[in-house]
This record gives structure tokens, C-alpha cells and sequence, in this order.
């Protein structure tokens, strides 16, 4: 990101499109972030974010800026321009306003002495068959210091099932709740020294630190000594989450992970995927009606085959029939029958399959993209002999690749047989993506 050099000093706020206004709002698109997920990584408030790309904030606090500087992941000689940037009335940004002072951008979040309060809503529609898990892992918070981590495949339910979770043991943390989501779509994932300083700004001890290793101690002091229960969502790696494990602290940390984390000391590992009929029908009846999938159960089991069983799939599903009540399942279940519009049927205002599935597909490196090409071709289960020698040139680097897909939840692994031999299978989502264009 290339800022402008500091002009002269005029006697307007910057309009839209100058000056630091422009400056902040082409950074902030160039790190892919709305002005929503960049509140969440500074600290600061939307409406002061909102204010300042517009430059109806004429002279914000220097603090303000350090902190977007931060959370936009600006290199030292950058952030440095940003702050020399001209804003209102051309003066130059003055000291930091003392912690938790109002300012013209409002107060900062970082230093707000209430508890944090940020769970996102709990979803409202019932887990079927995932009820009970939910109820475990809430009895089971906090975990003398080890992360409760639930992980599975794209559209599992994870977020949901965390959620519903965090909602049922927010009671017990009295001293706050905190939410970050570590990978939002189509973003560059949080660093671990990143959501260091997020957490702290969230329990308002971010002011003063120097270097990440006093953030980290910072934080371990903070969690250590109060109840507060943090949920991170979209994990890709353990040392994302390594941080904010305390021995036996009274706080808690609850991980949805797209991977496997099996270097976590202590975790606390569910792994979630497919739903049973039974449940996978009661989700859709939830959804769209009793009645309306009852009369219609031919239909309804179609649909059910068609999504797999997966979660998500199955509320797009009865979503789409809900917006529909002119439809029949039938209708649905013959759009379904295609495989390729099925990706693009499973969508629903800003809730897709495909996105679900990309979000796993986009980081891979290029020779497990490559992989999976290749695999989408061999139909149902597979092993390692059914490996194209052009995918993996010996028996070692095709269990490698095929283990290292499924550590990735790619790729399902079935129990040995008696010869010890393990079959694999993409999960369906995954193979519908990888076999129609993504």
C-alpha cells in the first residue's frame, strides 16, 4: 500500500477521496477487510472508522491512528506516512490522548472498563443432533488452562456448534467475552501477534506495550487472574491459539478449527462432520415446516442425499424452501439432481456452500490444489494405489499427501481393514467444488 505524500495544510476536514480519508480507505480495501472486521482488529468503533474515511472526523487522535495502523498490518515506514498524513485544519497529529480519554472519534474500546461483550447472536435454529455436544463442551469450560477445539470438514457447523456453546457458558465468565474470527473470507489470516494485541485491546490492557513478548505476558497476567472465555473462530494453526493458553487460569479458550491441531498441549478435540438422516430431516423441517417435509418425504430424502447430510447444506436448503412457500421440495430436490448447479442452488443471500468450501480450498499450496484435481476423478473411495503416479512419484509421498488433505478436512479417512489397508473419500462439498470450477 502506497500513500500520498503530506500536502499543505488546508482549512477543510479532507472530503471523501483526499488526503488521510482516501488514504485509510484504500488501505483498508487493499488488507480486504469491511469497516466491520476492521473495528474488530483495532479496537475502535465503526462509527469512528466510518467518520474518518469521510473526513467528517477533523482532527482524530493519534492513538486512533496507531491502532488502524496495526490492525491493517501496515509495514513501520507506511504507518509512519499515515500519521503525517494532513487532516483537519493541516496540524499535525498531536500526543496520545491519556487511556480511555473521549476524543472527536469517540473513546477508545481498547481502555472501555466495562467487560467485553462480543459473542456474535447464537444461532437460532436448533442443532439437530448436535444438541448434547453442545451442552458437553459448555459443562466442560474452562479446562484447567487446555482449549475445548471442535474441527471439521466446510459446512460441518462448526461456528454454529461454538456458539451455541460460547451463549450456554457466557454466564460463567463474567469478566468478559471475546470473539475474533482468525480467517474471514477472503482475507489474510490473524497472526498470533496480532491476536495478542486484539484480545488485550478487548480487555482494555493494550496501552504501553512494548514488543510481543511483553504483549504475551500481558496477556497470560490478564487471563490468568479473571474469567473470561475467548472464542476463536477459522483456527488454521496451533500457534494461533498457543498464546492464550494459561495454567490453570479461571479463563477459558473455545477454537473452531478448519484443521487438526494435534500440537495443542492438553486440547480438548471433537470432530464433527455429516449429520444421520434423522437428523439431517429434522433440520429441514425446522426450517421450512413439519407438515410441508412430511408430505412430501420422497422428496425430502432426496434432498437430504443431494446435501450429503451436511450441515450447512441442509439449512441453504430449507432457507431456500422457507423464501419459497409457493415451491414444492420436489421443485428443489430436481434442482438438486444436478450436480453442476448445486453449488450455486446451496445459496442463500450471503450464506453459500461454495464460499464454505473455498475458504479451505484458497490457502492450500499449489501441489495440493493439483492433488485434488486429481483425486475429484476417481469415484467414491480410493487408496493409496489408485494415487496417479503424476500426483505423488512413490507409495510414501501419496500416504503424505493423502494424510496431510485429510488433516486439512479435505479428504475423509476410513478405518483400516484387516490388512491394514485405509480407503479415502473427498467429502462430497469438496468434490462437487473441485470438479465444477470452484
Amino acid at each position: 500500500m502506497t500513500f500520498p505524500h503530506p500536502s499543505g495544510p488546508g482549512p477543510h476536514p479532507p472530503a471523501p477521496g483526499t488526503g488521510l480519508a482516501a488514504a485509510l480507505v484504500r488501505a483498508r480495501e487493499a488488507a480486504c477487510l469491511t469497516q466491520d472486521e476492521l473495528a474488530v482488529r483495532s479496537g475502535l468503533s465503526v462509527r469512528a472508522i466510518r467518520n474518518l474515511e469521510t473526513g467528517h472526523t477533523a482532527r482524530p487522535r493519534r492513538q486512533s491512528l496507531v491502532l488502524l495502523a496495526e490492525a491493517l498490518g501496515l509495514a513501520p515506514a507506511e504507518a509512519r506516512r499515515l500519521l503525517r498524513l494532513p487532516r483537519g485544519g493541516g496540524h499535525p497529529a498531536g500526543p496520545a490522548a491519556p487511556p480511555g480519554s473521549p476524543g472527536p472519534d469517540g473513546p477508545l474500546a481498547p481502555h472501555a472498563a466495562a467487560a467485553p461483550a462480543e459473542l456474535p447472536p447464537a444461532p437460532r435454529h436448533r442443532l439437530a443432533g448436535r444438541e448434547a455436544l453442545a451442552a458437553a463442551l459448555a459443562a466442560g469450560l474452562p479446562g484447567r488452562g487446555a482449549p475445548a477445539v471442535v474441527v471439521g470438514p466446510p459446512g460441518a457447523g462448526k461456528t454454529a456448534l461454538v456458539l451455541r456453546t460460547a451463549h450456554a457458558a457466557r454466564d460463567r465468565f463474567p469478566d468478559g467475552q471475546v470473539y475474533v474470527d482468525l480467517h474471514p473470507a477472503s482475507c489474510r489470516p490473524v497472526t498470533s501477534d496480532q491476536l495478542v494485541q486484539r484480545v488485550l485491546r478487548s480487555l482494555g490492557r493494550g496501552a504501553g506495550v512494548r514488543g510481543p513478548e511483553e504483549a504475551r505476558a500481558r496477556l497470560r497476567d490478564a487471563l490468568a487472574g479473571r474469567r473470561v472465555l475467548v472464542v476463536l473462530d477459522n483456527v488454521v494453526t496451533e500457534a494461533q491459539v498457543r498464546p492464550l493458553l494459561v495454567d490453570g487460569g479461571r479463563s477459558a479458550v473455545l477454537v473452531a478449527a478448519r484443521r487438526e491441531l494435534p500440537a495443542l498441549p492438553g486440547r480438548s478435540g471433537h470432530r464433527i462432520g455429516v449429520l444421520g438422516r434423522p437428523e439431517a430431516r429434522e433440520v429441514l423441517e425446522d426450517l421450512a415446516g413439519a407438515a410441508r417435509i412430511r408430505g412430501d418425504r420422497p422428496a425430502a430424502l432426496d434432498i437430504v442425499r443431494y446435501c450429503g447430510g451436511l450441515p450447512l447444506a441442509l439449512h441453504l436448503a430449507g432457507l431456500w424452501l422457507s423464501a419459497r412457500p409457493h415451491r414444492s421440495p420436489r421443485d428443489l430436490a430436481d434442482r438438486l439432481a444436478d450436480e453442476r448447479d448445486r453449488l450455486d442452488t446451496l445459496c442463500v443471500g450471503d450464506l453459500s456452500l461454495r464460499a464454505s468450501v473455498a475458504a479451505y480450498h484458497r490457502p492450500l499450496p499449489p501441489p495440493l490444489k493439483t492433488a485434488l484435481h486429481e483425486l475429484q476423478h476417481l469415484a467414491g473411495e480410493f487408496g493409496v494405489e489408485d494415487i496417479p503416479a503424476r500426483v505423488a512419484a512413490s507409495r510414501r509421498l501419496a500416504v503424505d499427501l493423502l494424510e496431510e488433505l485429510a488433516h486439512r478436512q479435505l479428504v475423509l479417512a476410513g478405518a483400516p481393514d484387516r490388512a491394514g489397508r485405509v480407503r479415502y473419500r473427498l467429502h462430497e462439498a469438496v468434490r462437487l467444488y473441485v470438479a465444477h470450477g470452484g
